[in-house]
């Protein structure tokens, strides 16, 4: 029985955001989350000597963010757990919320964290 690409890829993408993959599979080809949808994103802050913040933030931080699919939209990071600040040079796993509809390609889940056109932090979508 001959399986034809397109249609192994659409079925997995759709078995992933119906929940149904098992947590040990991986879906293949873009992921799309609505507007207003948390995305989980490992993210690693750059320090001031290397480019990065200055300062820390705290949650509600509305930066734009880059994704490899798509220009930057603004996003709001929520932040670490228990409303501790992001310093420059940590990294955390903190969930995004955007002002548009973004498609992530599962092969490409490389984000960027921007503040007047110049990379403070990147990160990954955890998909």
């Amino acid at each position: 029985m001959r399986v034809y690409a397109p249609l192994a890829v659409a079925a997995a993408s759709l078995l992933f955001v119906a929940g149904c993959l098992a947590e040990d599979e991986v879906a293949v080809g873009p992921v799309t989350f609505p507007a207003g949808e948390e995305i989980l994103v490992d993210l690693s802050m750059k320090p001031s000597n290397v480019g990065g913040r200055s300062s820390p933030f705290f949650s509600g931080y509305r930066p734009q963010v880059s994704f490899a699919s798509a220009d930057a939209i603004t996003c709001t990071i929520k932040g670490p757990a228990h409303g501790e600040p992001f310093a420059p040079g940590t990294r955390s796993t903190v969930p995004i919320v955007c002002t548009a509809e973004v498609t992530v390609d599962s092969e490409d889940v490389e984000v960027g964290v921007l503040e007047g056109g110049r990379e403070v932090g990147s990160g990954t979508v955890q998909l």
